[in-house]
């Protein structure tokens, strides 16, 4: 995942913090800050790139255009409908980090264009992804200093710092890149769009055609020398990655081609430098950790899908932190809508950012903040492909209301209020396809906790026949939490015959100094493992239903997978001390929940004086 521009925008980012210009923000702080002027940045040049290529064919650019009554107003309906907001000239990045000079106050004018991109947006169909957009950039925070002085320098050193970066957005072609898939759809047949919409249309044709005509002519030459040239100044850059990124690039070798080759380079380059960020943020903050699935374990649950998918209409994350995971399974497998839901607001707008980053068009994705259980956005769909990294051993309300909730009315009984695990999953159920597939990242408890949790995990495994593979994954594999978790894999149209998959691929890992985290081939291991359902000694093997109603609903994996000679060969001091300090911590935890609930039913016992 880890690519140039990254490096630079974390080598910016580190370098304002050396250099103490960020104030007084701490650095959970400064990374939302950071994070919204690369949004800001990209989302000023992108739509100055898309309206200037529009304007192409009348020899104006954006600002002599905006200029111009008879420009104005239609340029900004064209935005907010084509790509989903609208900026006015002034208050592109470009142009503020200018007015500087003349002595304007830098933190006004960003004001204006936050609420210009949200308030544009209101009322259309793009209101959801970009209202309130930067409203965790708080420019007037006492953290940024005390006077406007003070907090007009700080805004002004991150927006001057970021000033070099280069998307290299300025392509005519791009235009079609920039826009919904079902817009290009409708071009395809109706070509009701700007030029057509003016008067003089077919002198415009004619202009455009000789235009693009000329370009093309030496378009070879001209990508060619424009990508080597800003590949080259960008910062950090290393010979053998630009070698490499330019053979990939050279092998398509018609325009056509070059062109789709160029541009999916460059969305991915933009979109996995801001992946890189939040990597490396989730590594050195436990706040931003919570909401990051770690890259190979997003990388995994993609290829397990597309071992059994060969495309994807719709994928849903109800937990979806900064939509990374979401956005892995896009690049996997192409979806064509995108839809999640998160409750913490800043990483709800981290994860909007996210998609735009990532080049996702407004009508394409669909992410919505609030509590999924208390409050579901997505209730009326149904998807594809869910998929979660879901919040290990939160709480939840577990009133008894949600007896008569479509979700949870047919198991009859409701997970403890302390552990929402099997909440999540049961909402996940309910929002799945009858011919979908389904993959929780969970702590291991959902494999054998009693109780409640137990009744559902009989229901879920024998009634409905749902539960298709367990995959134990390495302990310490989170940067929030070094418990051991494991993979859920679930179809609605098992067939009653059909096994249950276990895999254990605790051991299949490489350490760095922080966590552990899977390779390449691990990950080929397991997809291979579930793809042709093998039975491998010592690391998988199939159940039947039979198995698992013999061991009373029990999935702890090593009951199906045999490992203990391999465990007397190899003993890891480190996963030993790390499940023993896990164990201990559960002993303690239920302890307290049996002495709470003695207390409650006013039971008194020797245990617990």
């Amino acid at each position: 995942m880890e690519n140039f521009l990254g490096r630079q925008l974390w080598s910016i980012y580190e370098d304002l913090k050396r250099g103490n210009r960020i104030g007084f923000l701490t650095d959970d702080e400064f990374q939302k800050y950071f994070l919204g002027f690369i949004s800001y940045k990209y989302l000023s040049e992108k739509l100055e790139t898309y309206i200037n290529n529009e304007l192409k064919a009348e020899g104006l650019d954006f600002e002599e255009a905006f200029g111009l009554k008879a420009f104005k107003k239609s340029l900004r309906e064209k935005s907010i409908e084509d790509i989903g907001y609208f900026l006015s000239p002034s208050l592109l990045y470009r142009n503020i980090v200018s007015s500087k000079n003349y002595g304007n106050i830098i933190i006004e004018e960003l004001d204006k264009a936050f609420t210009e991109i949200s308030d544009s947006s209101v009322g259309r169909e793009s209101q959801e992804d970009f209202q309130n957009l930067f409203e965790g950039v708080d420019l007037y925070a006492s953290q940024l200093g005390k006077t406007i002085d003070d907090k007009n320098r700080v805004v002004f050193n991150i927006l001057d710092a970021l000033g070099p970066v280069n998307f290299d957005l300025d392509k005519e072609s791009r235009n079609n890149t920039l826009l919904s898939k079902s817009i290009l759809e409708n071009r395809k047949f109706n070509r009701n769009d700007y030029s057509n919409s003016r008067k003089n249309e077919g002198r415009l044709r004619s202009r455009r055609m000789n235009s693009i005509t000329a370009d093309f002519k030496d378009l070879n030459s001209l990508v060619d020398e424009k990508m080597e040239h800003n590949l080259k100044s960008n910062y950090a850059l290393e010979a053998d990655m630009l070698d490499h990124a330019l053979d990939e690039y050279s092998l398509s070798e018609d325009s056509h081609h070059k062109d789709e080759s160029y541009e999916k380079y460059i969305d991915d380059l933009i979109g996995n430098s801001f992946e890189y960020l939040l990597s490396e943020f989730s590594l050195n903050s436990s706040y931003s950790s919570d909401y990051y699935t770690p890259n190979e374990v997003s990388t995994l649950i993609a290829k397990l899908i597309s071992s059994q998918k060969s495309k994807l209409e719709s994928v849903y994350d109800p937990c979806c932190g900064s939509a990374s995971l979401l956005l892995e399974i896009n690049k996997e497998l192409d979806c064509d809508f995108i839809c999640g839901q998160e409750l913490n607001a800043s990483f709800y707008n981290i994860a909007r950012e996210n998609m735009i980053l990532h080049n996702i068009h407004y009508k394409d994705f669909d992410i919505k903040q609030g509590d999924t259980l208390e409050q579901p956005q997505h209730l009326d769909y149904t998807f594809d492909a869910v998929v979660s990294q879901i919040p290990f051993n939160s709480r939840w309300t577990a009133d008894r209301s949600f007896l008569d909730d479509v979700r949870f009315m047919q198991y009859n009984i409701l997970p403890p209020h302390s552990k929402a695990d099997y909440a999540f999953i049961q909402h996940m159920l309910y929002q799945l396809n009858n011919d979908g597939i389904m993959i929780v990242v969970a702590p291991h408890g959902v494999l054998f906790r009693a109780a409640s949790e137990g009744k559902i995990r009989r229901m879920i495994v024998k009634k409905f026949n749902y539960l298709d593979a367990v995959i134990g994954l390495p302990a310490n594999m989170f940067y929030s939490t070094n418990n051991p978790a494991c993979m859920m894999i679930f179809k609605k149209n098992r067939d009653i015959y059909d096994d249950v998959l276990f895999i254990d691929a605790s051991k299949g890992f490489d350490r760095t100094k922080l966590i552990n985290y899977l390779q390449e081939e691990d990950i080929s291991k397991i997809v291979s493992t579930y793809k042709y359902r093998e039975e491998i000694e010592g690391y998988s093997h199939r159940a039947s239903l039979y198995d698992i109603e013999r061991n009373d609903f029990n999935l702890n994996i090593p009951r199906y997978v045999d490992t203990y000679e391999n465990e007397e060969e190899v003993i890891d001091s480190d996963e030993l001390v790390s499940r023993h300090k896990y164990v201990s911590e559960e002993i303690k935890k239920v302890t307290k929940e049996i002495e709470e609930t003695y207390k409650e039913l006013n039971i008194s016992n020797d245990l617990f004086r």
